[in-house]
């Protein structure tokens, strides 16, 4: 039934996603509960319901958790804070909880990216730039966090009037395993640079 969750959360049926996740959840075991809460939440947090979202999650006794598990956990509800709580310093502040808990590379660098996004949200491009040239020249960067630093550094970068860098961070936030609705940060800084340097007729293609 958490499958069939996942599923309708990737074909965009959200409320179906929401009534399987509920249903496989009041079901579980403890040991089955995990991933039904992750479905749930991603369900609720995708219609707008950041504070029930929370709920879910915060449920979780994360001391119960393999590190695995903790970054499947901690990403979701960082975003969900951020975005949908509009609660930065809070977001910012669990993250950098949860990095002194996990020990592999791979996982920092991931919650260093996910940070690296928040500051370029919060109008910190410069910071911004610096955690994404961090993460993106780490030798072991995962796909997600590659994704992430490239897309808020190509932002970043055409906020700040660095055009020549756009288009090399655009490519490589593109050939990423993870680029999905971070496309649209993508296309912002393509639509940005093209229009602060005068090709507004390649701008509104760009954006079409």
């Amino acid at each position: 039934v958490v499958s069939a969750a996942q599923e309708a959360l990737q074909l965009g049926d959200v409320a179906l996603a929401e009534r399987l996740a509920r249903g496989a959840l009041d079901r579980a075991d403890q040991s089955g509960a995990f991933d039904a809460r992750l479905a749930l939440s991603t369900a609720l947090a995708w219609q707008g319901r950041g504070r029930e979202a929370e709920i879910v999650l915060g449920a979780v006794d994360a001391a119960t958790l393999t590190e695995e598990q903790v970054m499947a956990w901690a990403l979701p509800r960082a975003a969900n804070q951020f975005w949908m709580l509009s609660e930065p310093e809070r977001a910012t502040a669990f993250l950098q909880n949860v990095r002194r808990r996990v020990t592999t590379p791979s996982a920092r660098i991931t919650l260093d990216a996910l940070s690296g996004t928040f500051a370029m949200n919060a109008g910190q491009v410069r910071r911004a730039i610096e955690i994404a040239d961090e993460v993106l020249t780490a030798p072991d960067s995962p796909d997600m966090a590659v994704a992430w630093s490239a897309s808020a550094a190509a932002l970043s970068s055409a906020r700040m009037g660095r055009f020549a860098e756009v288009g090399p961070l655009v490519a490589r936030a593109l050939s990423s395993e993870y680029p999905g609705l971070l496309r649209f940060t993508v296309g912002m800084a393509e639509t940005t640079t093209l229009l602060m340097t005068g090709e507004d007729e390649a701008a509104l293609d760009a954006a079409r």
